[in-house]
């Protein structure tokens, strides 16, 4: 199992965690953050270990970067239309972008999606037309050497309905020339911590049968609940920097007013408890925890950070690349277990967690709805599910 950065904005802070702390393994790109020219002027040895995500969810909008590449469905169409997407249209985007992937050694070949919304009945054939079946055609007629990996971005409702479920597993496990996905949950995004327990059963499942079928699988876009999905064995596992990067929201690739946004409330990551909090608790948790040693690990990003004259903003690289380091550690530690054994480290350290929230709570302090522990007993139940089904338990 590796670590890759979801790359977004500031990626340089993800850049630099991987080469200066080797927090993680590589880097999933990002044009729509990244030009083209500072995509190209990687090092050699950088993209050779990170892949290329063409971000075509909404290829008809050209947001951000994504402008700068000459394969976006948009600025091949001079205004992409979905009607007038004609196949000659769709080859040459395909064969400029699978050319640009294998220019620049990037790990994988991916070929890129479209989002939609809801269970569309022809989302097996839109896809194969407009993407699928031309990158494919192009990966063959320039003889691309790197693994073709599907990217899919799926709604909870798809993977909650068993028929729908089924018929995807079914569509992507059948399709000749692809050696894996990279899977996308566009589940809302309602909480900053997934308690949607049909959905986390029914992605553990999803992951498992892919893996089933021999297929590399590339999760992106999760926040903590990557710990969790571990125990599906994905081949990769992403951590990103700001909510944008851990939990898939469309909106950051639609045409949007210029609006002034409250930044989001800084927050530190604490391995024993798997949640980040809020930092106006670390005090009141460090003092009501005080039997069980200090619960935020040591580094050197901590020493800055809990300075009394630091002042916390969520700008500040220290709250991020603290996290890379220390959640990136904490998923390294688990690779090294397989099967049933990576399955019972998880919900052990899952029930910790629970009992050290109690600790907490029995003390007086009162976590808000983003910091406390409520989604912990749903991802034990779902790592339990998950385990009686694989007769693990």
């Amino acid at each position: 199992m590796e670590i890759f950065h979801q790359l977004g904005h500031n990626f340089n802070w993800n850049v630099e965690s991987l080469h200066d702390d080797n927090a993680g393994d590589g880097l999933i790109l990002a044009p729509r953050y990244m030009k083209r020219e500072r995509v190209e002027g990687m090092s050699l040895v950088l993209r050779e270990r990170s892949f290329f995500d063409p971000q075509f969810f909404l290829p008809n909008t050209q947001r951000g970067q994504l402008a700068s590449y000459n394969f976006f469905p948009d600025v091949v169409a001079d205004g992409f239309e979905t009607s007038e997407y004609s196949d000659s249209l769709a080859q040459e985007g395909a064969l400029r972008c699978v050319r640009f992937q294998i220019e620049n050694w990037f790990r994988y070949i991916i070929i890129p999606t479209r989002h939609v919304s809801g269970m569309p009945s022809n989302y097996q054939s839109m896809q194969e037309n407009m993407f699928v079946l031309p990158f494919l055609e192009a990966c063959q007629r320039l003889s691309a050497s790197q693994p073709i990996v599907l990217q899919m971005v799926v709604t909870e409702h798809m993977l909650k309905d068993e028929a729908y479920f089924n018929n995807l597993l079914n569509w992507v496990t059948g399709l000749r020339g692809i050696s894996g996905v990279y899977l996308i949950v566009d589940h809302g995004g309602r909480s900053k911590q997934v308690k949607d327990l049909d959905l986390l059963i029914a992605l553990l499942k999803f992951v498992d049968y892919l893996k089933q079928n021999d297929l590399i699988v590339i999760l992106g876009y999760l926040n903590t609940e990557a710990f969790l999905l571990s125990i599906a064995h994905p081949n990769v596992i992403p951590i990103g920097s700001y909510e944008g990067t851990r939990i898939f929201n469309i909106k950051y690739f639609q045409e949007q007013e210029q609006l002034i946004i409250r930044g989001p409330t800084p927050r530190i990551y604490v391995p024993m408890l798997l949640q980040l909090i809020n930092h106006n608790y670390i005090n009141v948790v460090r003092r009501a925890t005080t039997a069980q040693g200090d619960l935020f690990e040591e580094n050197q990003y901590k020493a800055i950070m809990f300075k009394p004259t630091y002042q916390w903003h969520f700008s500040k690289a220290e709250l991020y690349k603290d996290y890379f380091t220390v959640f990136s550690n904490q998923l390294r530690q688990l690779a090294s277990y397989k099967d049933r054994e990576r399955y019972q480290v998880v919900s052990q350290k899952i029930q910790d967690a629970i009992g050290l929230f109690t600790t907490i709570e029995g003390r007086g302090v009162v976590l808000d709805a983003d910091s406390d522990g409520s989604h912990l007993p749903i991802w034990l139940t779902a790592a339990n599910e998950f385990a009686i089904s694989k007769s693990w338990r």
